[in-house]
């Protein structure tokens, strides 16, 4: 029979296991985005109700708030700017015409900052108001 503390630290374990040995994604119910967002190791996307017009204005208006926006294609629906000395590019994928998928991903050199792209992430939602 296994005591609680072996179950806690058997638990602990192969969370552990699994956070070291890949992307594993979280998924959190968002309020107000459809299919709520997905957490991975520098990157933070979810599936909005919005047009991808509507989201490119508000990520354009983020990134200069928080820090540069560097480049930017409308064609590509993608962005790269710097927030908080790391690189975040910012990518949009319409999945129909009122619907977009955000990504963000956020890295500083080589490593990943997914705190950063969060804190993105979620104020391009706020600043879109959901």
């Amino acid at each position: 029979m296994i005591t609680t503390h072996r179950f806690k630290l058997l638990s602990l374990m192969c969370v552990l296991s699994l956070m070291l040995s890949g992307c594993v994604p979280l998924f959190i119910a968002g309020a107000g985005a459809v299919g709520g967002y997905s957490v991975s190791r520098d990157s933070v996307e979810g599936v909005t109700a919005s047009s991808q017009d509507e989201i490119w204005d508000a990520a354009q208006k983020v990134l200069a708030i928080m820090g540069t926006l560097n480049e930017s294609d409308r064609n590509k629906g993608e962005m790269i700017g710097q927030v908080n000395g790391a690189t975040v590019t910012v990518s949009l994928l319409p999945i129909n015409i009122t619907t977009t998928k955000l990504r963000v991903k956020a890295r500083k050199n080589i490593l990943p900052r997914v705190g950063v792209a969060q804190d993105v992430y979620t104020k391009i939602m706020n600043q879109l108001g959901q």
